[in-house]
């Protein structure tokens, strides 16, 4: 089963600071039999994450609007391909994770199959504290969403668990 994996990369001050947080979840995500169809979300710079990128599609356009674009495309084409499920870190606010979730759960209105959806939140790390367009999603309008905030790494591994097994 392929799982499309995302979390904040332009977003965060620092990549480095919830790198270790990505590199986790994707970890225990590949540990339960899972495939990762890409795996940016864990660079700790700019030129890792281009670097994980390319590994995921092949040489990317010289940086500038061409590489935005093709990124952009790819990372849409991952949503709304055959993934089982998508999973997303979302303590930092991000524009691009934003689309990516709303590509995501609005699959069915595209013609193509609803996917469970987890989006995992650590509380108290975002000093505004979580997007009302993210917290707004509540499970009786979408079912197949589950937000879930947590206290420590260790917590959010454990929710991650329990949804993977009830795939």
């Amino acid at each position: 089963m392929k799982v499309f994996y995302g979390g904040a990369i332009q977003g965060n001050w620092d990549r480095s600071v919830r790198r270790h947080v990505h590199q986790s979840l994707i970890d225990d995500i590949k540990g339960a039999g899972y495939s990762i169809v890409s795996e940016h979300a864990k660079g700790s710079d700019f030129d890792e994450t281009a670097g994980l990128l390319g590994e995921t599609f092949g040489e990317l356009p010289d940086k500038g609007p061409d590489r935005t674009i093709f990124v952009r495309d790819k990372m849409i084409e991952f949503i709304e391909s055959d993934i089982s499920t998508a999973i997303f870190e979302v303590s930092v606010p991000s524009l691009g994770t934003g689309i990516e979730i709303a590509h995501a759960y609005l699959r069915p209105r595209m013609g193509l199959a609803e996917i469970p959806l987890l989006a995992l939140y650590e509380k108290g790390f975002w000093p505004n504290k979580l997007s009302s367009m993210v917290g707004g999603l509540s499970q009786e309008q979408y079912p197949n969403f589950h937000l879930r905030e947590y206290a420590s790494l260790d917590e959010a591994r454990e929710i991650l668990k329990e949804f993977l097994a009830g795939l």
